[in-house]
C-alpha cells in the first residue's frame, strides 16, 4: 500500500511540472507575440510620421520664400509682409528640426526594442506633428498668395506654350500650302521663340509685370500667327487656282471670239488683262509679306474686273451669234414683206371696185414710206455687218429694231392680204356652191322624171321653180359691181338649206315609192293563192296611184308580214331587194 503510494505521488508530481512547463512556455510564447505587435505597431507608427515628416519637408518653403524675397525687390509694398514671412519660416524649421529628433529618438527606442520609450516619445511627437504641419501649411498658403500672379502667368505661358507648338506642328506638316509665304512664317517663329526666351528672364528676375507685358505680346503674335495658318491656304487657292484659272479661260474665250471673227477692240480687253495681272502680282506680293490687311478687297477686284471682262465678250459673242444665226433670215423676211406689199397693192387695184372696198390710198402710200424705211434699215445693217467695224451688241439693237418694225408691218400687211383674200375666196367659194346647187336642182329633175312617179305632188314644181329662183338670185348678186359679200352669204346660205332640204325629200319619196313597187311586185306571187293579199295589194295598188305612198307601203307589208314574220325588220337591214330579205 505505501509503495503504491510513492508510485502515485511521483506520477502527479511529473504531471505537474509539465503541466507547469507548458504554461510557462505558453506565456512566454504570448509574450513574445505581444511585444512583437507591439513592436510592429510602433514601426508602422513610426513610418507614418517618417513619411509625413518627408511631406512637410518637401513643401519647397525655401524656393517660394526666395521667389517672394526677390519680388520684393521690384515691389516695397511686400517688404513687410516677407519679413514675417521669413520669421515664420525660421519657426517651421525649428518645428522640423524638433520633429526630426524626435523622429531619430523614437527609431533609436523601436531599434533597440524599447516599445514603452517608443511609445511616449510618439505620444510627444504628435504634438509637434500638428504644429509643424499647420505652421508649414498656413506659410504655403500665405507664399502661394503673394506669387499667384507668377503661378497665374506660368499657367498662361504654358498653353501658350501649347499654341505655339501646335501652330509650328501645322506649319511644319503643311508648308507647300504657304508658297511664299514660308519664308516670313519661318522668321515669325523665330521670332515668337525668343519672345519666350525674354518672358522666362524677366520671370526669373522676378519682374512679372514686365513679364505680364511681353506675355500679352506673345499672344497678340500666336494668334496673329494662327490667323495666317488659317487663312493663308485660302487665299492662295483663290489666287492661284481660281483667279489664274480665270485668266486663262479670259484670255481662250478672247482669242477664240477673235478668230470667230466677234469685234472686241471696243472692250480693249488686252489692256485690262494687263491690269488684272499687275493686280494679282500685287496680291501674291502682299501674301509673300503676310499682309492681309487688304488681301480680300483685293481679291475682291481682282474677281469683279474678270467677271466683268468675261460677261463683256460672252455679250458680245451672244449678239455675233444671233446676228448671224438670225439676220440673214430676217432679210429674207424684209424682201418677202416687199412682195406681199406689192401682191396687196395689185390685188387691191384689181378688186377694189368690184368688192367696193374703202379708200386705201393714204394707208397704201403710209405702208410705202415704211417700208422704204425699213429697206433702208435691212441696206444699213447688212452693210454695217459686212463692214466688221461696230460692236455686235450694237447691231443687236439695230437687228431687234428691224426685226420689231418687220413684225409690225406684216401684221399690218397680213391683215390687207386677209381682207382681200377673203372677199374674193367669198367670190369663188359662192361661184362653186352656185354650180353644185344648179347641179342638185337637175338630179332632182332627173329623178322624179326617171322613176315616172304617179301623182306626184304639185308642190314639188312649185318647190323646184323656188329653188331656180333662189339660183337666179345668187347670180344676180355675183354680177352686180360692187359686189355685196355679205348678201351674197347670205342668199348662198338660204339656197343651200332650201335646196338641200328640198333633196333630200325628193330621195326619201323615190326610196319609199320603190319599196312600195317591190312590196306589191314581192306579194303578186301569192294573189292566186291567198284571196285576202289579193284584196289588199289591190287597196295598194290605188293608194300607190294617187300618190299615198307611206298609206301604200303600209298596206303592202301589213299584209307580208302575215306571210312571212319579221320581214319588215329584214326588209330595212337588206334595203329594197325584198327576194334578198326573204331569203335570209
Amino acid at each position: 500500500m505505501e509503495s503504491f503510494l510513492n508510485l502515485f505521488k511521483k506520477e502527479m508530481t511529473m504531471n505537474v511540472i509539465l503541466i507547469g512547463g507548458f504554461i510557462v512556455i505558453a506565456l512566454i510564447i504570448i509574450t513574445l507575440i505581444l511585444r512583437s505587435t507591439r513592436i510592429s505597431k510602433a514601426k508602422k507608427e513610426l513610418a507614418a510620421l517618417e513619411l509625413k515628416y518627408t511631406e512637410l519637408k518637401g513643401i519647397p518653403l525655401s524656393f517660394k520664400l526666395n521667389k517672394a524675397v526677390a519680388l520684393s525687390k521690384v515691389n516695397n509694398s511686400l517688404d513687410d509682409e516677407i519679413a514675417g514671412f521669413q520669421k515664420d519660416y525660421e519657426e517651421t524649421q525649428e518645428l522640423l528640426k524638433e520633429y526630426s529628433v524626435i523622429l531619430a529618438e523614437v527609431d533609436d527606442y523601436v531599434f533597440s526594442k524599447k516599445i514603452k520609450k517608443a511609445n511616449s516619445s510618439i505620444d510627444s511627437i504628435m504634438s509637434v506633428v500638428t504644429k509643424s504641419e499647420n505652421a508649414i501649411k498656413e506659410l504655403d498658403q500665405k507664399l502661394e498668395a503673394v506669387l499667384e500672379q507668377e503661378n497665374t502667368q506660368r499657367e498662361n505661358i504654358n498653353t501658350l506654350k501649347e499654341r505655339f507648338r501646335n501652330a509650328k506642328r501645322t506649319l511644319m506638316e503643311n508648308r507647300p500650302n504657304y508658297h511664299q509665304s514660308v519664308e516670313y512664317l519661318d522668321t515669325t517663329l523665330k521670332s515668337i521663340e525668343d519672345m519666350f526666351s525674354v518672358f522666362e528672364e524677366w520671370m526669373f528676375a522676378s519682374e512679372f509685370d514686365k513679364a505680364a507685358e511681353k506675355q500679352n505680346e506673345i499672344q497678340n503674335e500666336i494668334l496673329v500667327f494662327e490667323d495666317l495658318l488659317k487663312n493663308l491656304p485660302s487665299y492662295y487657292e483663290q489666287v492661284k487656282v481660281t483667279l489664274v484659272g480665270a485668266v486663262d479661260e479670259l484670255e481662250y474665250l478672247f482669242t477664240s471670239s477673235k478668230q470667230k471673227g466677234v469685234y472686241l477692240s471696243h472692250l480693249e480687253i488686252e489692256k485690262h488683262l494687263d491690269v488684272v495681272k499687275d493686280l494679282l502680282s500685287d496680291i501674291l506680293a502682299k501674301l509673300s509679306d503676310c499682309n492681309l490687311s487688304t488681301i480680300e478687297q483685293d481679291i475682291d477686284d481682282c474677281e469683279v474686273r474678270i467677271v466683268q471682262m468675261k460677261e463683256d465678250i460672252e455679250k458680245e459673242v451672244y449678239a455675233f451669234s444671233t446676228i448671224h444665226d438670225k439676220v440673214n433670215s430676217l432679210f429674207v423676211r424684209v424682201k418677202g414683206l416687199n412682195q406681199q406689199i406689192e401682191k396687196i397693192k395689185e390685188t387691191y387695184a384689181r378688186v377694189n371696185e368690184r368688192f367696193g372696198f374703202e379708200n386705201w390710198t393714204q394707208r397704201l402710200a403710209k405702208l410705202d414710206e415704211s417700208l422704204d424705211s425699213l429697206n433702208e434699215q435691212r441696206f444699213r445693217l447688212e452693210k454695217v455687218v459686212s463692214e466688221n467695224s461696230v460692236p455686235y451688241s450694237t447691231l443687236l439693237l439695230s437687228y431687234e429694231e428691224l426685226a420689231n418694225d418687220t413684225a409690225r408691218m406684216e401684221s399690218e400687211a397680213k391683215e390687207l392680204a386677209e381682207r382681200l383674200d377673203n372677199a374674193c375666196s367669198d367670190e369663188e367659194r359662192a361661184k362653186q356652191q352656185l354650180i353644185k346647187l344648179q347641179l342638185i336642182v337637175n338630179e332632182i329633175r332627173a329623178k322624179i322624171a326617171k322613176n315616172h312617179l304617179p301623182s306626184v305632188s304639185e308642190k314639188y314644181d312649185d318647190d323646184i321653180i323656188k329653188a331656180n329662183c333662189y339660183i337666179t338670185d345668187i347670180k344676180e348678186v355675183l354680177s352686180s359691181t360692187p359686189l355685196d359679200v355679205d348678201l351674197l352669204n347670205a342668199k348662198i346660205q338660204e339656197g343651200i338649206d332650201y335646196i338641200y332640204t328640198l333633196y333630200n325629200s325628193v330621195n326619201n319619196l323615190v326610196g319609199m315609192a320603190i319599196m312600195v313597187e317591190n312590196a306589191i311586185v314581192f306579194g303578186n306571187k301569192y294573189r292566186s293563192e291567198y284571196m285576202e293579199v289579193d284584196s289588199e295589194l289591190t287597196r295598194a295598188e290605188l293608194c300607190f296611184n294617187n300618190g299615198q305612198y307611206t298609206k301604200s307601203l303600209k298596206i303592202a307589208m301589213s299584209i307580208i308580214e302575215k306571210l312571212h314574220p319579221g320581214a319588215y325588220e329584214n326588209l330595212v337591214k337588206k334595203g329594197a331587194d325584198f327576194d334578198e330579205a326573204f331569203q335570209s
